[in-house]
């Protein structure tokens, strides 16, 4: 999964559920009668059992995603994150299905992760669920569209590793057990709620920003020293402009 997800990052996302890390995990884990490690379900429809070799786990995988990414759905999910506290979080959801899709019943499920935990040598841990915010079942016409709001709080780990922490909703098929469709996915990454001039990510914008993009100044995508985190506007390139957004917002934040 590791290099389906470093080959095809904007076409699926994916995430692992430890077993007894979470008491949603656990939850998950009857959903899907998971009866043995590994188990990997996409799109809560298709199931594959482990596999003897990882070229066998990577051609049946990719199987797998390639018939799902075949299928059609109406259902459109955005993610949005305001800070209301230090490390703390209301995250939004909107759920929404297309003009002239069909309507239906949906359970949508929020879910903070943390990617390459645990650490290992080769970077197989993906996207591990760390928390589970909140689950809420939303009935909706074609048009029509819902907010579903839930709480992060950032700690431990979490909070020294957020680089990697990543928001995901999904909505659901209702019901149980699996198989029961996802019909839409989305994620926000780090910075989750964004404060303009905040390149390292600490929620506030100080000589360390400061410094960040100063080495990076000049550089352009490609260019060795490029930091997407610096370039503000998303032209490519650091440059006067980024440094003005970040001067502006110097001192605010946490």
């Amino acid at each position: 999964m590791n290099q389906l997800l470093r080959e095809r990052p904007d076409e699926f996302i994916s995430i692992q559920i430890h077993s007894g890390h979470t008491s949603w995990g656990n939850q998950r884990s009857s959903f899907y009668n998971v009866t043995g490690i590994p188990v990997t379900w996409f799109d809560g429809v298709i199931q594959r059992l482990g596999a003897s070799s990882d070229q066998q786990a990577y051609s049946s995988y990719s199987s797998a995603i390639n018939s799902r990414l075949n299928v059609a759905t109406d259902v459109t999910i955005d993610i949005s994150a305001v800070e209301t506290a230090t490390q703390t979080y209301d995250v939004t959801a909107t759920v929404g299905i297309e003009a002239g899709g069909t309507g239906k019943s949906m359970t949508v499920i929020l879910l903070q992760v943390l990617d390459y935990y645990p650490t290992s040598s080769d970077y197989r841990y993906r996207n591990c669920v760390r928390q589970h915010l909140g689950t809420q079942t939303v009935t909706l016409a074609a048009g029509e569209t819902a907010d579903v709001s839930f709480t992060c709080t950032l700690s431990g780990l979490d909070w020294t590793d957020r680089r990697n922490v990543k928001i995901i909703a999904m909505a659901q098929q209702p019901g149980s057990p699996a198989p029961k469709q996802i019909y839409q996915a989305n994620y926000i990454a780090w910075p989750i709620a964004v404060v303009p001039g905040d390149v390292n990510g600490d929620g506030d914008v100080d000589l360390g920003d400061l410094a960040e993009l100063l080495a990076a100044y000049g550089t352009c995508d490609g260019d060795a020293g490029y930091d997407q985190d610096a370039d503000f506007d998303d032209s490519g390139c650091i440059d006067l402009s980024d440094l003005a957004t970040l001067l502006s917002n110097y001192g605010t934040g946490n």
